[in-house]
């Protein structure tokens, strides 16, 4: 029978608790730094190494989060450091997004299993071959996947596969989001996202509004429930799933993982028809009403298996739990209302009375159980206004509640559900079935074996002695082994080899006992560990002790394991006046770019214009004594995979392109291989969003054959001085992009033009302090790009941009009009060119993370 790994959250140790003993095969957790959710309560350094070994008795694995981005003086004084103690102690995998990250492990903690997080936003088998050299085993997919590319994936990867299955969905493709860092400086690269896309939005189509009056939730996902599909799930290959909600409680991690547990066995050992059929039953009905008891976002969608995007796939009313509908308000007296139910109510439960535009006008908790069909009457105080949906504009007010007959009734907190899930899951412990054999004969040592997993452990104690009076039966032995109290083990078999008149003292059998459990315990633990002679042949590394401060002066060197390798080896010191490159998206703005003798190479937008375009711009470019390169797709998918391979293989052929700029794993892949079954080589640059934070990462292009970046744009100056930047472009203007997207706002709102959204208009979006986003559609390759409303400028930091000695500077054009496009250019060459001072100001700018950085 395949073997199909429930992978639960654990935001704390009662979670991994709770949601082993509902039955998942492994959590995945966060310790005190370096993990995706920062504010969860991840447990300090001792408590981590005890969850680890506790799972392991409980035959499970623990997987730790290391999938934020790491930036270089992490790398050098607080990884390795970090990491041993819980190598050590056997930790069974990593979950990791920075490809340095990837390659620091892999050389210092060889034999620990290495999971590509879905932040890297690995979308095919040809982006995650690029991985495996790394220790890489399983892939977290991207959550856009279809089942069709989830199999095409596994088929050619030969990865294990991991999907989410349960919980939260990110407007975003994971690790495209710098959304909330460039709002507020929290960024999700670094576990501490703020959620902008649960924030309502007004969107506007050449400036006029098409979404409500008042604000939509319009970048909020419903949550995905795949019960329903899980024969597509296991038919796909995936081996495992993945239960979002680090975040949430032991309860919702128990009892979603209960519900899947359920299912995924009843499909392995009845098969698809019986499941199916299965689906049809009242018992499924109440347990998908559980889940949706314990969170749901206007109910669920089944994520994008079979899906597309759409606008059911979100919850555009209301962003946070929306609770089960459980009645009808069926009439209204002067502070009572009276609520006919369609569900039981349980004492303790939370219920919310909304009206018909589903805002909430009065929330109470229940006193009694009410069953369904009856009528609950409830009385209906005075409330004081937070408003928060009204911008507080009524806060301190009070009101009775405007409660009209035929407004819906929702519970938000089911109580029995609650409190049933916490009598099984969280107040016991799960039992683990060992067996023991316990040998007592006349003049003979008392011994007692146990054995659990492959383990056994045998104890022995004095000689057994003939009884005086009464003698031991074998029950009474029995009986006093069998007090296992509140360890993890249960006997599924006790084996009592006795005499029949003999005399064990009790206390002899409780002290054989406890030292039994105690050393089977330590056995199955220390089966986990790793030696120190199992660590990497860098690990002694004077540069790795946590003690090592950190010299400024000598920041540029790669101190870790190749201590021999600098800057200077990664690319040649850059030397002379920045080389100025200009991104652009219009042929406008090219035709501007190509006439500015201090723009040394343009950057044409691939999915801005026609092939045959963008070899005549190459021309043109070549003509007037510029580099000209290609920017690739933010996403490449299955479905475009082959057009995109294709048209490389044609802009290859000519001489005038100099390069392309790489925006994903699987364009990479695409290139690299290219060169290495041809004689045709171009310059190969790294986007900005393939986050080059440290060191390792660069080295882990450089030995694909990419020896070219883009500055990150999440490093403040101190930060890119110890990246070091002479392989580098730094960006220093552009309206940058902050969300990648396959949903569509132009469906959501159902405003959808295919015509008019495939033209280079920016539609934009208003949050509730009306700072602007700008929206661009690919309607071709299926994503859509929210921009940042105001632009990057670094224009007043040049003598510190200089100071840094980037490779050159880059400056990105979106919807610039010619003369927009003109002044920004003048500004630009004028200063980096020329060293001049300028007195100009652009309005509506922002310096970035220059200056502050992230957390």
């Amino acid at each position: 029978m395949k073997k199909i790994e429930i992978l639960a959250p654990a935001g704390s140790y009662e979670s991994m608790r709770a949601a082993m003993n509902a039955g998942c095969d492994a959590v995945y957790m966060g310790g005190s730094r370096f993990g995706a959710r920062a504010y969860a309560n991840n447990p300090d350094e001792d408590a981590l190494v005890k969850a680890i070994e506790e799972a392991h008795l409980r035959n499970k694995r623990l997987y730790l989060t290391v999938n934020t981005l790491v930036k270089e003086e992490e790398r050098q004084s607080l990884l390795y450091d970090y990491l041993e103690k819980y190598y050590l102690a056997g930790l069974d995998a990593v979950i990791v997004q920075d490809v340095g990250v990837m390659r620091f492990i892999h050389r210092h903690f060889p034999e620990l299993p290495i999971h590509a997080s879905t932040q890297t936003t690995i979308t095919m088998a040809e982006g995650a071959s690029l991985l495996k050299d790394m220790g890489v085993t399983r892939l977290v997919t991207a959550r856009e996947l279809s089942f069709k590319e989830i199999k095409h994936l596994r088929e050619n990867s030969k990865m294990e596969i991991e999907t989410f299955v349960h919980g939260a969905l990110c407007y975003c493709y994971s690790g495209q989001c710098l959304m909330s860092s460039m709002i507020g400086g929290r960024s999700g690269n670094r576990g501490r996202c703020a959620q902008p896309c649960r924030m309502p939005y007004r969107f506007f189509s050449e400036d006029k509004q098409i979404s409500s009056n008042d604000g939509s939730y319009l970048l909020s996902p419903k949550d995905i429930n795949t019960v329903a599909l899980i024969p597509d799930l296991i038919e796909s290959g995936v081996s495992s799933f993945k239960i979002e909600g680090r975040m949430k409680s032991p309860e919702y991690a128990a009892g979603v993982t209960a519900v899947y547990r359920k299912y995924v066995d009843l499909y392995l050992a009845e098969g698809k028809n019986v499941f199916l059929d299965y689906l049809e039953q009242d018992e499924y009905k109440r347990d998908m009403l559980d889940l949706m008891d314990l969170y749901n976002r206007g109910g669920f969608s089944q994520g994008y298996g079979k899906t597309k995007n759409g606008k059911t796939m979100m919850s555009i009313i209301r962003p946070n739990h929306s609770g089960v509908p459980v009645g009808k308000i069926s009439g209204s007296t002067k502070g009572y209302a009276d609520i006919l139910l369609s569900e039981d109510i349980n004492a303790q439960d939370v219920l919310e009375i909304r009206n018909k535009e589903n805002k909430s006008l009065y929330e109470f908790t229940v006193k009694d159980n009410t069953p369904r069909n009856n009528t609950l009457r409830t009385r209906v105080g005075i409330i004081s206004y937070k408003n928060k949906e009204n911008n507080n504009k009524n806060k301190g007010q009070v009101a009775s509640p405007d409660i009209r007959i035929g407004d819906m009734v929702y519970r938000t907190r089911n109580n029995a559900l609650l409190n049933n899930i916490g009598d099984k899951y969280i107040n016991k412990d799960a039992k683990y079935n060992i067996m023991g054999y316990l040998y007592a004969k006349e003049g003979e040592r008392l011994q007692l074996r146990l054995s659990y997993n492959n383990k056994s452990v045998t104890v022995y104690h004095n000689a057994v002695e003939a009884a005086i009076k009464q003698p031991m039966t074998k029950e009474k032995l029995a009986a006093s082994i069998n007090k296992l109290g509140e360890t993890l083990f249960q006997f599924s078999e006790l084996i009592v080899d006795a005499d029949n008149k003999i005399f064990v003292p009790v206390a002899w059998l409780n002290e054989i006992r406890r030292d039994a459990v105690a050393l089977l315990s330590k056995a199955i633990i220390g089966s986990y560990h790793r030696g120190k002679e199992e660590l990497g042949q860098y690990a002694t590394d004077d540069c790795i002790a946590s003690s090592m401060t950190i010299d400024d002066s000598n920041i540029s060197e790669d101190t870790i394991g190749d201590s021999n390798i600098s800057n200077e080896n990664l690319s040649k010191k850059h030397t002379g006046k920045l080389d100025i490159s200009v991104g652009v998206s219009t042929k406008e703005q090219f035709n501007l770019a190509i006439l500015y003798p201090d723009v040394s190479a343009i950057y044409v937008d691939y999915e801005g214009f026609f092939l045959d375009q963008i070899i005549e711009m190459s021309k043109l470019s070549q003509d007037a004594g510029k580099a000209f390169y290609v920017l690739l797709p933010h996403i490449c998918r299955l479905r475009g995979y082959e057009r995109l391979s294709k048209d490389i293989v044609t802009l290859m052929n000519y001489d005038q392109i100099n390069g392309f700029i790489i925006k994903n794993f699987e364009e990479a892949w695409i290139l690299l291989s290219i060169f290495e079954s041809s004689s045709k080589h171009k310059e190969l640059r790294l986007n900005h969003n393939m986050y080059i934070f440290n060191k390792d990462a660069k080295l882990f292009w450089n030995e694909k054959g990419i020896d070219q970046f883009t500055a990150p744009i999440e490093l403040n100056e101190k930060e890119l001085k110890s990246l070091g930047l002479d392989d580098c472009e730094l960006m220093v203007y552009g309206y940058l992009p902050v969300m990648v997207s396959v949903q569509c706002l132009h469906s959501t709102t159902d405003s959808c033009n295919k015509c008019s959204a495939e033209s280079n208009r920016m539609d934009y979006l208003l949050d509730r302090i009306d700072k602007k986003f700008y929206v661009k559609t690919h309607c071709s390759s299926c994503y859509n790009i929210i921009y940042n409303g105001q632009r990057l400028s670094l224009l007043d930091q040049a003598d510190e941009v200089k100071n840094l000695h980037p490779k050159g500077i880059r400056l990105d054009f979106t919807h610039e009009t010619y003369d927009e496009a003109k002044t920004v250019l003048d500004a630009y060459c004028h200063v980096f060119a020329h060293g001049k001072k300028t007195s100009l100001e652009f309005d509506n700018i922002t310096r970035g993370h220059f200056m502050r950085g992230v957390e």
